[in-house]
């Protein structure tokens, strides 16, 4: 069975998830025979599955794009929440929770707190701003999605608190007990995802909106030509509503970039938020169970360390 997921060019923390999780959790099980696909973490459940290789379907959701082709092909053991099972039609049982839960099996190194707070963006609001200055002008430790997972779970367990704009970052903060809470620096999340997983986990999708920051002179050449058609679309009336965000600023002001390091200030002095435990520990044995009943193996646990010494959440 070959592992499928998706391959980020620059690296992806959720993505990346993939071979770092299975690999550890189901040591040589994998090979090269793509007639036979797994498909575990991410958003995957779309047009873009191939259609001839038959799928097992552990823990990956719906979002991008239409949806797949529903035929025997297509396997499904468990689903990320009930949004995904309801859009596959599917039944309601298939929903456990988002697969990358399973990181509390793989013995990741007990927290050690050095910092108060940290902030894992997405790639996209990456390339709009250098939000690693933004970071050290407002004292929170700047985690960057295209980092290795070592990297970035060592970086994690060195916070007390972690401001998640990527929903990986959320559900391996939650599930190694270290407090979250949601942040939106540009208002273009796929809220469908979040709400999807927090569904799973009984919680709800509130975050805190940070101003935006621009500087166009760190955009590909491409993509500050269709800014400034947009711009100019915009000023003419001539873009539709739902596209207007799509259309920044030529470069953000000083007093923006305050207000952005002010708004993460304000958030990195929040309490954050864990889902509850004894749930945690049921999607795990819910999947423990599945993998037994449906491949005839047993996931190799190594039990991470938790919860989190140092901060308690509301």
């Amino acid at each position: 069975m070959h592992l499928h997921y998706f391959r980020d060019p620059n690296g992806n923390f959720g993505d990346d998830l993939n071979p770092w999780l299975w690999n550890r959790l189901l040591p040589g099980f994998f090979d090269d025979d793509a007639s036979e696909l797994f498909v575990g973490i991410g958003t995957l459940l779309n047009h873009r599955l191939p259609a001839e290789p038959r799928k097992h379907v552990f823990g990956s959701g719906v979002g991008y794009g239409d949806l797949p082709v529903q035929d025997d092909r297509l396997v499904i053991h468990a689903v990320r929440g009930p949004m995904s099972a309801a859009a596959l039609g599917v039944p309601a049982s298939c929903a456990i929770t988002d697969a990358a839960v399973l990181i509390r099996l793989a013995g990741t190194p007990a927290p050690n707190p050095t910092a108060r707070c940290g902030l894992i963006a997405t790639g996209h609001s990456m390339l709009q701003f250098d939000w690693e200055s933004v970071c050290r002008d407002a004292d929170i430790r700047f985690i960057s999605c295209h980092w290795s997972v070592d990297r970035v779970l060592a970086e994690m367990n060195a916070c007390e608190i972690l401001l998640c704009e990527a929903m990986h970052g959320a559900i391996v903060a939650d599930a190694l007990r270290i407090p979250w809470v949601p942040i939106s620096l540009y208002g273009r999340l796929l809220e469908f995802k979040w709400r999807d997983w927090l569904a799973s986990v009984k919680m709800e999708y509130v975050p805190q909106h940070i101003t935006p920051l621009y500087n166009a002179t760190d955009l590909p050449v491409a993509q500050r030509i269709k800014n400034a058609a947009k711009r100019q679309l915009a000023r003419w009336g001539a873009l539709p509503a739902k596209a207007a965000p799509t259309a920044p600023p030529k470069r953000s002001s000083q007093r923006d970039y305050d207000r952005a390091v002010g708004d993460l200030e304000r958030c990195a002095r929040l309490s954050g938020s864990l889902s509850a435990e004894e749930q945690l520990d049921g999607h795990i044995d819910r999947y423990l169970q599945l993998f037994q009943a449906t491949l005839g193996t047993q996931l190799q646990v190594s039990r991470s360390p938790s919860p989190h010494p140092s901060t308690t959440p509301q």
